[in-house]
């Protein structure tokens, strides 16, 4: 059984089981409906049981679905303890193994009686033996019918018994087993394995030099982690083209509002995609997130206007207004000044 446990917001901690449907995400007439998260989309995404387990598919949001924080861009298999974030919203996976699945050990047991091999019986001893009776012997195979004088020879065992037992080794004048030569002596006459530091030590230096290796490269070819303002430029090299193409925002006509949402959809995947400086920056998190929520309340408006909805667009509209002039706000304070809507 597969369920998706919520992690934030209002609905924290509620399960979702995925058995052979669906669960579809978003913010309006969905299964799991989040209404407080504006980087959500009306209809985000849906996880479906699939033939190999789990899958999860984007269905076209704005922002984008991840998984382990990569957006995806097709049906991606999903297992246990992966993270899906929807907009802010993230979920965990959970697959619970059947409790009456059953496992076949690889304990083999005895043969029973039925299947047992059969026992040979032993005829009784001939009384012309040439063996004595005080003479001990060890077990043997049954009596087969002589065939030859062969058959008639002492047993082995008879001349096992006459010889003497044989001594003990000397501890003192042994010679050296075999397991000596593969350990060496070190100052003090202690003993060792030989080779077992010196393998460890080669283990060690190796990861120590990948190491070393692995930061040079990084410095020479990556240059390290950008500055604020390399950052800035590369967010303004994404705007100079694309600014000039949104237009019409909010001039009640659906095909440029459709327009407008593509280019804002593919500037803000361009713009979580560029390096952020080391540390924290609230500045350029604002600035990321004010320009999402722009993305999500244009796609409002969008829907709205093809549905023909007016009381829903101007709704739309005016949280529109709301967004751009946070994220107009968010871009000066940042210093991108090709990220703006004003003309």
């Amino acid at each position: 059984m597969a369920q998706l446990i919520v992690r934030d917001g209002p609905l924290r901690g509620r399960r979702f089981e995925v058995d052979s449907g669906e669960v579809t995400i978003g913010r309006e007439s969905t299964d799991v409906l989040i209404e407080d998260d504006s980087e959500v989309s009306r209809n985000h995404a849906v996880v479906r049981a699939s033939d190999g387990g789990v899958e999860v598919e984007d269905l076209g949001s704005t922002n984008g679905t991840f998984v382990n924080e990569r957006r995806i861009s097709e049906p991606t298999s999903l297992s246990t303890g992966d993270i899906l974030r929807v907009g802010q919203t993230r979920l965990d996976l959970e697959i619970e193994e059947d409790p009456n699945k059953t496992i076949i050990s690889g304990v083999v047991a005895p043969p029973t009686q039925e299947h047992s091999a059969p026992i040979d019986k032993v005829p009784p001893e001939s009384s012309g033996s040439s063996i004595g009776d005080d003479v001990p012997r060890e077990p043997v195979e049954p009596a087969r019918q002589a065939e030859s004088p062969v058959d008639e020879l002492p047993l082995p065992s008879s001349k096992r018994a006459e010889e003497p037992p044989e001594e003990a080794p000397d501890p003192e004048t042994r010679q050296p087993t075999s397991e000596l030569p593969s350990r060496k002596k070190v100052g003090g006459g202690g003993v060792q394995r030989a080779g077992s530091d010196k393998r460890t030590l080669l283990v060690l230096a190796g990861v120590v030099l990948f190491g070393v290796v692995a930061y040079v490269l990084y410095t020479l070819v990556a240059g390290g982690a950008p500055t604020r303002a390399g950052y800035v430029t590369s967010v303004n090299d994404v705007c100079t083209d694309r600014m000039p193409r949104v237009s019409g925002l909010n001039d009640g006509r659906a095909r440029n509002t459709e327009r407008a949402s593509s280019v804002i959809g593919e500037m803000t995947v361009q713009i979580e995609e560029l390096e952020r400086p080391e540390g924290n920056d609230r500045e350029i998190d604002r600035f990321v997130s004010t320009f999402e929520g722009v993305g999500s309340s244009l796609e409002d408006l969008n829907v709205s206007q093809t549905a023909n909805n007016n009381r829903r667009a101007q709704e739309a509209a005016r949280m529109l207004e709301r967004e751009v002039a946070r994220f107009e706000n968010a871009s000066r304070n940042l210093g991108t000044r090709q990220c703006t809507f004003e003309s």
